[in-house]
């Protein structure tokens, strides 16, 4: 306790030289804290994106040598993943879009995503109804010229109005909306919203061909999603000519897999960068330290003098560098929290806080890195020989 009081007293004796002390520490500890909070929410920014977007499907790309011998890939997969694969597989559909105006009444969108999709598509795109109803079977077979749009399309052309049952043009197309999808991307013109899904069977009309290139299948948990690559590789090998076209199989956890390595090894680059600050700032403790010794110098020999123990000297040191960069880590854990928060706002609109474990990990840390850079001095002083101590000035 006495060493604790002393080093206290020491302490605001210098307020000036002893913040400047601490600020190696704060410095270190707010960028680690800050650094790994915006990593980790860019980290949700991403995985919130590709949840969105849907996750556990398998992208079938087909690329055709002989156009006219080109085979509807879509009815063989249709009939696979809802057949022999049903018990893993819960949709496929057309991963195939184009770009149009839509338009109704004066209204317009410019440049919205058209889709052509099957009964599954909402299913394989992770998309939720609203009102109506979703593309059905005879919708593909009879070729209806109906579709079901995204909320922003809904918002941007009917405003407060119900869409159901009316009109709508595609660069001229009358098509009758059928649905409306629940909003997921929030509201711009650039966002998943900006959506239109109509019968992959008019692709012919739509976009001069029948024969689509690219689909999307749906697993249903991500421990399957492997064993169905593997099944559709089968599959698709008998039936696909290799002298007519091929196929690639693409797993589409695999993009936010890689993101999520790639944060990995960012936050342990930076928390990397922002320990070298706290390493600069034990430093610091240490110089300072040093400076402390050479002026309490009298003081340590009347202390040996009168026969205090080199453990007691060696503590008194301690405690002060442990206290200073304690207090450096606690101001770094408020400033770290605040510019969290404010900049995870500003950049993710998400309120960021850091983690229980990374923040107590760098309270502790910074303890140790005082007393770590603490014993040099402390030890130093310890073995002052008093009558040298004395004669100081």
């Amino acid at each position: 306790m006495n060493a604790l009081m002393m080093a206290l007293d020491s302490i605001r004796e210098k307020k000036g030289r002893s913040f400047l002390t601490m600020l190696g520490i704060i410095i270190g500890v707010t960028a680690v804290l800050v650094l790994v909070a915006l990593v980790s929410g860019y980290n949700a920014d991403i995985t919130a994106y590709y949840e969105k977007l849907g996750v556990n499907k398998v992208t079938v790309e087909l690329t055709w040598y002989d156009q006219s011998r080109a085979e509807d890939v879509m009815g063989l997969l249709y009939a696979y993943g809802n057949g022999e694969l049903s018990g893993m597989v819960t949709g496929v559909s057309p991963d195939q879009k184009t770009s149009k105006t839509v338009k109704y009444r004066s209204g317009s969108v410019d440049s919205s995503t058209i889709y052509f999709g099957s009964d599954q598509w909402a299913d394989c795109n992770n998309y939720t109804l609203d009102s109506g109803r979703d593309i059905l079977d005879y919708d593909i077979e009879g070729r209806s010229r109906v579709c079901v749009i995204g909320a922003y399309v809904a918002d941007a052309l009917f405003q407060y109005a119900d869409p159901i049952g009316e009109t709508i043009y595609l660069n001229g197309d009358p098509f009758v909306v059928v649905g409306t999808y629940y909003q997921k991307d929030g509201s711009g013109e650039d966002s998943m919203d900006n959506a239109v899904v109509v019968p992959y069977s008019l692709s012919r009309s739509l976009l001069g061909t029948g024969y689509l290139t690219s689909y999307t299948v749906k697993v249903g948990k991500s421990d399957d999603v492997d064993t169905v690559i593997g099944k559709l590789d089968s599959y698709l090998t008998g039936q696909i000519d290799s002298s007519v076209g091929t196929y690639t199989l693409t797993d589409g956890n695999a993009a936010m897999t890689a993101s999520n390595d790639e944060m990995t090894s960012m936050s342990v680059v930076l928390g990397g960068i922002a320990g070298i600050a706290l390493l600069v700032g034990g430093i610091g403790i240490m110089n300072i330290m040093l400076v402390t010794v050479t002026e309490r110098t009298r003081e340590i020999g009347i202390k040996k003098s009168i026969g205090a123990p080199r453990r007691e000297i060696v503590t008194q040191f301690l405690v002060e560098a442990a206290i200073l960069s304690g207090l450096g880590g606690l101001i770094g854990i408020g400033l770290g929290f605040l510019l969290s928060a404010v900049l995870g706002k500003a950049m993710y609109g998400l309120i960021l806080f850091p983690s229980t474990l990374i923040t107590v990990g760098a309270v502790c840390f910074s303890v140790v890195i005082g007393i770590v850079f603490g014993i040099y001095p402390a030890a130093k002083a310890s073995n002052l020989q008093p009558v040298d101590a004395l004669r100081a000035d």
